[in-house]
């Protein structure tokens, strides 16, 4: 998602290296919209607690926030949304980043208990048999895409 955080890039910067993220949710478009915005569609979404910094803009390869000449002001655009009908059916596990380099953006990730009314194991059988036949064949349609490659390429 592309919200950002409605502060000076400095402000944000300051708060995230002494660890007040919280200064900065009031901040958030996402949040604000969420509340406000009576004509969200994702108004009826829950978002776990973001206590990790922001995920964007990093540079590439490194810890730094964009040193680019745009100086882009650190956000949260990654991340995970979830509703349920009884949300006392869903616990959330965890929601946290990752410190990956290779991207300007850092990856997220949340894990969640749901509880079922009931499963239909033989729908669930047909459609995990499904599930394994077309990574089946997309794994071999990968395996000989390489293998061209790399004849093409006198490599083997």
């Amino acid at each position: 998602m592309n919200y950002r955080i409605d502060q000076r890039r400095e402000a944000v910067v300051a708060a995230i290296h002494s660890g007040e993220l919280d200064s900065l949710l009031v901040h958030d478009q996402l949040l604000k919209e969420m509340k406000y915005n009576r004509g969200f569609r994702l108004r009826t979404f829950q978002e776990g607690p973001l206590t990790f910094a922001p995920t964007y803009k990093y540079d590439r390869r490194s810890t730094e926030f964009d040193t680019s000449e745009k100086r882009r002001t650190p956000a949260w655009c990654d991340r995970i949304l979830w509703r349920s009908r009884d949300p006392e059916r869903v616990v959330q596990y965890h929601y946290r980043r990752y410190e990956a380099t290779i991207s300007d953006h850092r990856p997220v990730s949340a894990a969640f208990a749901v509880t079922v009314k009931a499963v239909r194991h033989d729908a669930r059988m047909r459609e995990k048999e499904n599930v394994q036949a077309m990574w089946a064949e997309l794994q071999a349609a990968l395996l000989d895409g390489a293998k061209a490659f790399y004849v093409a390429h006198a490599m083997i």
